[in-house]
């Protein structure tokens, strides 16, 4: 047996691992993050195969597919990304939701611009008061 073949059987060997170890991620789970990721290592792990084949073979035909499933996981891992990201924000139409609540100390500025704004008096501005200064002129 050749150098070239006992390589080859190698890297063919670790793939095959690298997909069966995704394959088993996206079937056990428990989140949809990781069957996401998993879902990515395998379309990654297919194109690695799918790029490995057409570089020992010296086929360019295949490039077509190989962009596809570029696209396709990429697409599918933003969608993932986007539909993770909505379903975590709080729903501002909830009762006693503050947008605020999770940054450390926003209550105490909160409640300190709410008695500052309830010290001032209309009569005492002036419209001067009330022109954008600096940069939002």
């Amino acid at each position: 047996m050749s150098v070239h073949a006992v390589l080859t059987a190698l890297i063919a060997l670790l793939f095959a691992a690298g997909a069966a170890l995704a394959v088993f991620r996206v079937v056990r789970g428990p989140t949809i993050l990781d069957r996401m990721i998993a879902s990515d290592v395998l379309l990654t792990t297919t194109m690695l195969v799918l790029g490995a084949f057409m570089a020992l073979e010296r086929r360019a035909d295949l490039l077509p597919v190989l962009l596809v499933l570029a696209g396709a996981a990429g697409f599918a891992t933003i969608a993932v990304a986007r539909a993770v990201s909505k379903h975590d924000r709080p729903d501002p139409d909830d009762a006693g939701h503050d947008p605020l609540a999770t940054v450390d100390g926003a209550p105490a500025v909160l409640e300190a611009t709410r008695r500052h704004v309830e010290g001032l008096d209309p009569e005492d501005l002036d419209r001067d008061d009330l022109r954008p200064t600096g940069r939002d002129a």
